[in-house]
């Protein structure tokens, strides 16, 4: 279970405080892992760069968020992963996978989530170099993204076999991220997940629109979410169980 790869996003950690203080047993050992300490202390998203664009990182770095990767990563070895954030663009928890596998197919399934991103083409994320799953939990700094995070990562723990309580796995909607919007000042006026037509416009600046090319599902998109992109463009796959992986 890791937390925290941006120091931003506590409701892993809250998550993970939570599901220790239950006192739960489990069927086997678990790591709970919240990684970057520095930064959730200082309440900022990282200390010298993202580390979730990092990996696998460089020991030797002077990076604080480098050696951190690549620490993580020799820790992380030969485990699954659940990796828990949270996100300035959609309430509902939905899952993102960089590895497309019969693994990590099956992880996305045990979050119980009804929407999950393939996110392969943006590199240096944790889940691309381990079998893993992230989910964004909701909206930043909510009590709402702290309970979600609770509640799928119990959920997890029990579709996985590690916890004796009661859980749904779900088969959820795959997405496939297939580029960025860059920009940054951008006001984002759809909805994520929701369908933008050839021509529509989608986001603002001053009198600048940006109109789609073509159609696409918004995806991690919102006005303040990143500095220097709007979000990412997607296309709708369908049900993970019919993907081919």
């Amino acid at each position: 279970m890791v937390a925290c790869l941006h120091g931003d996003e506590p409701c892993g950690a809250v998550a993970i405080e939570r599901f220790l203080a239950s006192d739960a047993s489990l069927a086997e050992p678990v790591t709970f892992v919240i990684a970057n300490e520095r930064a959730l202390d200082a309440g900022v998203r990282f200390v010298d760069e993202d580390l979730n664009r990092a990996f696998p990182g460089d020991s030797e770095s002077d990076s604080h968020e480098s050696r951190l990767a690549a620490r993580l990563l020799t820790e992380l070895d030969g485990t699954r992963v659940l990796d828990l954030h949270s996100t300035r663009s959609f309430a509902d928890p939905f899952a993102l996978v960089q590895r497309r596998s019969a693994v990590t197919a099956a992880l996305a399934a045990t979050t119980g989530v009804s929407r999950v991103v393939d996110i392969s083409a943006v590199p240096g994320g944790l889940v691309g170099h381990v079998d893993g799953v992230a989910v964004e939990c909701g909206y930043k700094g909510t009590e709402a993204a702290a309970e979600n995070a609770t509640r799928i990562l119990r959920t997890f723990l029990a579709a996985n076999g590690l916890l004796d309580a009661p859980f749904q796995r779900s088969d959820p909607t795959l997405f496939e991220v297939t580029g960025v919007v860059e920009g940054a000042g951008f006001e984002f006026c759809g909805r994520n997940f929701e369908r933008v037509t050839a021509g529509e416009v989608f986001a603002r600046r001053d009198d600048e629109v940006e109109r789609a090319a073509e159609p696409f599902y918004p995806v991690l998109m919102s006005t303040d979410g990143y500095d220097e992109i709007v979000g990412f463009q997607s296309r709708r796959v369908g049900p993970l169980s019919q993907a081919e992986w």
